[in-house]
């Protein structure tokens, strides 16, 4: 996905100017060249998320237009505050023709595994696969069918297809996602849940026969004899 979005320069000045124009509804920001110094930047705030949330779960190239001049970037790492987890901070790189850059491409895995119909559980365990290639073989994203999967099935990295002209390090071996049987542990934890149930409702209806017959004996007058 490609973004376009403006920008206006920053001067250089203490670290608590960052915080004044956060208030001021903008987010500082900075953009890494080769082999030059970083171009510090501020974003506003509302126009960049609206942009930023429909790139959600693909690659977005953001064209960044400053003082006239565009930055084809990509994002390379963004802050986010603890609490309000709202960006604080944001680290763009500069993209440049002919020059390999290394990032992670998310996988969308797609379809409902059959082994899930039948109480499996889809295990995911990679989400992302960290790439090498030129800017211009990027691709927005991995794609995964799991719809053949039964309980004990799984996917390998050297399952999937990989784009042209794309380089990782990832083992062949890798498993990226499997279905997996329901442990014995939680079935046999369901029964005793279901056991102690049914104990706890007998024991409570015992013990509620036990206090009315009590009840019904103290309202029995006891009988004298006579002499």
């Amino acid at each position: 996905m490609n973004i376009k979005i403006e920008a206006q320069l920053r001067d250089k000045g203490k670290r608590s100017d960052l915080n004044k124009f956060r208030n001021q509804g903008y987010i500082p920001a900075i953009i890494y060249g080769e082999g030059k110094e970083g171009t510090k930047i501020l974003l506003q705030k509302i126009p960049f998320l609206k942009n930023y949330k429909k790139s959600l779960g693909e690659v977005a190239f953001f064209e960044i237009k400053v003082n006239g001049k565009s930055y084809t970037t990509l994002i390379k790492e963004k802050q986010i505050h603890p609490v309000t987890r709202e960006f604080t901070h944001i680290d763009f790189v500069e993209l440049h023709k002919g020059k390999k850059i290394t990032l992670e491409i998310p996988i969308n895995y797609t379809g409902e595994a059959l082994g899930t119909q039948e109480g499996g559980l889809l295990e995911i365990l990679h989400r992302k696969i960290e790439i090498s290639c030129l800017p211009k073989d990027i691709p927005e994203e991995i794609k995964v069918d799991v719809s053949n999967l039964e309980i004990g099935d799984s996917i390998h990295f050297a399952d999937i297809e990989m784009p042209e002209n794309v380089d990782t390090n990832m083992s062949d071996i890798t498993t990226l996602v499997a279905v997996r049987a329901p442990r014995k542990e939680e079935i046999i934890e369901v029964e005793e849940e279901v056991e102690e149930e049914v104990e706890g409702e007998e024991g409570a209806e015992e013990a509620e026969a036990a206090e009315e017959q009590e009840e019904e004996t103290q309202k029995t007058p006891e009988k004298t004899s006579e002499k």
